[in-house]
């Protein structure tokens, strides 16, 4: 029972430790969403719920595999392609700021809602779902022999 408490809390806090890398990221970035209160608030806790809580039961399978290299190989595809896809939210938006912008961007939603309410929660699912299916297909294999 320690054992299982301890692990549960360590795949928090390695959630934990992902989602503050992106929040800093985010605000480095000045990443901010416009039109914000509380009923987007609300929203966001509810498109980010399944991810983080896909994300979560990943860790919490990789961490019990006892190995470093899946913990390792957990975080890393966690972040690195969400970082990516950050930074290229980023391009995308700062590159019709310009006055000498050759495209006519078409505003239909505020600035970044549709990237990080819909875009950024789906790459996010993906994934954790193609970890999850990789954890059931390869390691579990290997756990088990």
């Amino acid at each position: 029972m320690e054992k299982l408490i301890k692990t549960l809390l360590q795949a928090i806090l390695y959630v934990l430790i992902v989602v503050g890398l992106h929040l800093i990221l985010i605000y480095f970035l000045e990443i901010r969403i416009e039109g914000w209160g509380t009923g987007l608030l609300k929203f966001s806790f509810k498109v980010y719920f399944v991810p983080l809580f896909l994300c979560f039961i990943n860790s919490f399978l990789f961490i019990r595999t006892q190995r470093i290299k899946y913990d390792v190989t957990w975080f890393l595809l966690t972040t690195l392609p969400n970082f990516l896809l950050l930074l290229f939210f980023k391009a995308i938006q700062t590159s019709g700021d310009s006055e000498d912008a050759v495209v006519v961007s078409i505003e239909l939603f505020p600035k970044y809602q549709v990237e990080m309410l819909i875009l950024l929660p789906g790459i996010i699912l993906v994934i954790q779902f193609i970890l999850a299916l990789y954890y059931l297909i390869k390691i579990r294999k290997e756990v088990k022999s």
